[in-house]
């Protein structure tokens, strides 16, 4: 089984031989997850559009000091 190092600025390189059985190129997406406490890589299989599961707590800073249900509420009311 390859190994791989942590660089200073937190990146891996992904070893040649993986690489080439997956057909990984420069400029391909891949996701990055935990699933049961290990690191999980998979190939998009594509180079630009990303999932939803990308977008998950895009925007969260948004919401940081507003009351959900309370915002909701004052919506509904002004329909």
């Amino acid at each position: 089984m390859p190994l791989t190092k942590v660089s200073h600025k937190f990146q891996v390189v992904i070893p040649k031989d993986i690489r080439e059985l997956l057909g990984i190129s420069k400029g391909d997406i891949l996701q990055v997850y935990e699933k049961d406490d290990e690191i999980v890589m998979k190939k998009t299989g594509n180079k630009t559009r990303l999932s939803l599961k990308d977008l998950k707590g895009l925007g969260k800073e948004i919401w940081k000091d507003i009351d959900v249900e309370d915002y909701i509420k004052k919506e509904r009311e002004s329909w």
